[in-house]
C-alpha cells in the first residue's frame, strides 16, 4: 500500500507529489487522439507509477493536457481457464519531454488507483475492466 505524502513542503522545492512513486516497469497499450483528432495506438512502458500517476516512455510526442488511456493486459492463470480480461486507466498528459530515441510522458491518472483514506466516501479505482 502506498503512503500518501501531504504536508511535504511545497515552496521549498521538496517533494510535492502527493503518492511515493514506485521504480516498476509495465507495459501499457497507449490510446488517444492525435491533434488531428485522428485515433492512434502505441505501445509504451512505464519507468514509474504511483497511485496518482505516472512516468511513461513512448516513441509518439503528446501535448500536455492530451486525455489517453492505458490499458494494461492481465493475463489470468491458464491453467484455471479464466477469461483474459484488461484494465484502463483514463490520463491527462502533464508534460513530454524527449529523451533519446523517446519521450518521457508525465502522466495524471483520472482517478487515483487506490484511496488516500479509507475515511473516503468514494473509493472508486481509477482502473475500470474492459
Amino acid at each position: 500500500m502506498e503512503i500518501p505524502t501531504k504536508g511535504l513542503d511545497t515552496g521549498s522545492g521538496a517533494e510535492r507529489r502527493e503518492w511515493h512513486r514506485l521504480p516498476i516497469s509495465i507495459p501499457f497499450f497507449l490510446r488517444g487522439k492525435n491533434v488531428p483528432g485522428e485515433d492512434f495506438q502505441d505501445i509504451a512502458a512505464a519507468l514509474n507509477l504511483s497511485a496518482s500517476g505516472a512516468l511513461l516512455a513512448t516513441k509518439r510526442y503528446l501535448e500536455p493536457r492530451t486525455k489517453i488511456s492505458l490499458e494494461v493486459p492481465i493475463a489470468l492463470v491458464n491453467k484455471a481457464r479464466l477469461p483474459h480480461s484488461v484494465s484502463v486507466l483514463d490520463a491527462t498528459v502533464l508534460r513530454c519531454t524527449p529523451e533519446r530515441k523517446y519521450f518521457l510522458l508525465g502522466l495524471q491518472f483520472e482517478k487515483p488507483l487506490i484511496a488516500a483514506s479509507p475515511k473516503l466516501e468514494d473509493s472508486s479505482s481509477a482502473a475500470r475492466p474492459r
